[in-house]
């Protein structure tokens, strides 16, 4: 396939490194950073470079925020060749799809809705990696009128650059596991380094604090507009939160130790049935 991927950051410069690495697909690469495509040419992770209107394209994968890409897609597609499969690697779903799905089936364009969960501390191009999706999960939001075709064709692709479960959602249910799985995880490490005590953190701590540390460093322009762009799921999974640490807190101020072992053999209940769970998975696909 002759594939563009536009936005060379993370996720985009890994996604043409990867593709170059391990098949004989041709890569472009579109980015307003003539530097990161200069950059991009000389690695030899793309073939050379063009933009959406070309209409060269069997593929064109988006890695840009939702914001930036519903625009320029909507901006582009009456110059995107018809049949060409449409792939966006962006954060949240249910806007996309809402937005782009019935637009580009009147260009005769197909649209499949994405996202590869993986990434780094590190963010754009000089930051990206060969095997970054290596044993990956990709989350696909196929809808009524999703090309099959297309469908099988990106699954295809992703399975070829690594990736390892292809798990199928609706673009909803999707954005709600992302406000728990990534959006409040970030919140959750944002506001934990917000302690006086992390000024000696590093002479007292072990693995449990660079686990809840690691994605503070996340930027604040994009996460922003992340967190607004999904504000009721977060939201709703944030006062969950705030009431089970409330439950912890209240025990503590009643010295009530009883409760607190409660709580603690609770999520920890939790915690071994949802191991097991995954185990078992592991054990039905072979991994074992």
């Amino acid at each position: 396939m002759q594939i563009l991927v536009v936005g060379m950051g993370l996720i985009g410069g890994s996604i043409c490194k990867s593709i170059k690495a391990v098949t004989e697909h041709t890569v472009y690469g579109c980015d307003v950073r003539q530097d990161v495509l200069e950059q991009a040419l000389e690695d030899g992770s793309i073939d050379g470079t063009g933009t959406m209107e070309d209409g060269a394209y069997d593929m064109i994968i988006v890695c840009l925020h939702q914001r930036i890409a519903i625009s320029l897609i909507q901006k582009a597609l009456p110059r995107i060749k018809a049949g060409t499969i449409l792939v966006d690697a962006c954060g949240l779903k249910g806007k996309m799809v809402r937005d782009l799905t019935y637009r580009c089936q009147k260009a005769d364009v197909f649209y499949v809705g994405t996202h590869p969960m993986a990434g780094r501390e590190k963010s754009g191009y000089a930051a990206s990696i060969p095997n970054l999706f290596q044993g990956a999960n990709l989350i696909v939001t196929p809808v009524e009128g999703t090309q099959e075709h297309a469908l099988q064709t990106v699954i295809g692709l992703a399975k070829e650059i690594g990736f390892g479960q292809i798990i199928q959602a609706t673009p909803m249910w999707h954005d709600n596991m992302i406000a728990y799985t990534s959006q409040l995880a970030h919140v959750v490490s944002s506001s934990y380094v917000k302690d006086f005590c992390m000024d000696d953190a590093l002479s007292f701590s072990g693995g449990s604090f660079q686990d809840m540390t690691r994605v503070a460093t996340m930027d604040e322009t994009m996460w922003a507009a992340l967190f607004l762009d999904n504000r009721d799921n977060l939201l709703y999974h944030l006062d969950l939160l705030i009431e089970n640490l409330t439950d912890y807190r209240d025990a503590l101020k009643q010295r009530d130790e009883e409760r607190l072992q409660y709580l603690i053999a609770e999520g920890r209940q939790i915690q071994e049935e949802n191991v097991r769970k995954r185990q078992q998975l592991k054990e039905e696909k072979g991994e074992a």
